[in-house]
């Protein structure tokens, strides 16, 4: 039976109560705690070698075990995890900005030619397989973390440029935006001032549910070479250099793999929490 503090008065559970939202903030925060404090603590250096303990089982000397070259693959989950969260940071920060500034203009010059030129460009981009594209792009750019949050960045852009103007139009079609005019502000004044922060709230969403998908193209890439490389550790690699030891080793896949999907679950589900805190309709009754 739930207590009285957990209800709004309307009968509504508070969306902060809402359990994917509960476990999706767990798991995202223990993914975030993980990769801030591998800058100043790891049970042993991430890269240290040594071959006369490789291939250890999961013990309380290492909790996760040791891989190939003896390199303890608790301490790499943990750094993994920095170099995954920084690569979806740098992603999804390159396609928010520059998808949302897009979007926005696009909207400001509704039906106009600049307006079908982005949304055009948006679609063509849109068509493509997102990890293909990406593959592609870091191929021809050469492999590496910077390449990589480019590659994925790029692909954001569609995603956040087509939300933000179909968004944005519809704060723009609001009375309050003619109260704006009247006072005097131009377009750049009232998009500012109105509009962004009235669509804040879904980029958010949105920016939360791409970065489980940066983390998960990110593995992808890192799995193909393509993606953070060697010394840096990364789960896509780990799974990578796993396949080898598969039957012998399995935890040495289970570890990373783990990793991969609870961090992209968590992302996922801190997303569907917040929607619903955003769009008061999606809020389920208790």
């Amino acid at each position: 039976m739930s207590s009285v503090q957990d209800k709004a008065p309307g009968g509504k559970r508070h969306w902060w109560l809402a359990p994917s939202f509960v476990i999706g903030a767990v798991l995202a925060a223990l993914v975030i705690v993980a990769a801030l404090v591998s800058y100043v603590w790891t049970p042993y250096p991430p890269t240290q070698m040594a071959i006369l303990n490789r291939l250890k089982s999961p013990s309380a000397a290492n909790w996760f075990g040791t891989d190939q070259f003896g390199r303890d693959v608790f301490s790499m989950i943990m750094v993994g995890a920095r170099n995954s969260l920084a690569v979806g940071l740098g992603a999804v920060g390159i396609g928010m900005v520059l998808g949302t500034t897009l979007g926005l203009t696009a909207s400001v010059r509704r039906d106009g030619i600049l307006d079908h030129v982005i949304m055009r460009t948006a679609d063509f981009t849109h068509a493509f397989p997102a990890v293909l594209t990406a593959i592609m792009m870091t191929a021809v750019a050469g492999p590496g973390m910077l390449n990589a949050v480019v590659a994925i960045g790029v692909l954001n852009l569609p995603y956040f440029a087509r939300l933000a103007r179909g968004a944005a139009l519809q704060v723009w079609a609001q009375d309050f935006i003619q109260a704006a005019r009247a006072a005097g502000l131009n377009n750049r004044q009232i998009t500012l001032r109105h509009v962004l922060p009235n669509i804040a709230g879904i980029l958010v969403v949105q920016a939360t549910i791409q970065f489980a998908l940066a983390v998960l193209a990110e593995a992808g890439l890192s799995y193909l070479g393509l993606g953070t490389q060697p010394p840096n550790p990364s789960w896509g690699r780990m799974l990578n250099e796993a396949q080898t030891f598969m039957a012998a080793q399995p935890w040495l896949a289970i570890f990373p793999g783990a990793a991969i999907a609870l961090t992209v679950l968590g992302f996922n589900l801190l997303g569907d929490g917040l929607r619903d805190a955003v769009d008061p309709r999606l809020r389920r009754s208790r």
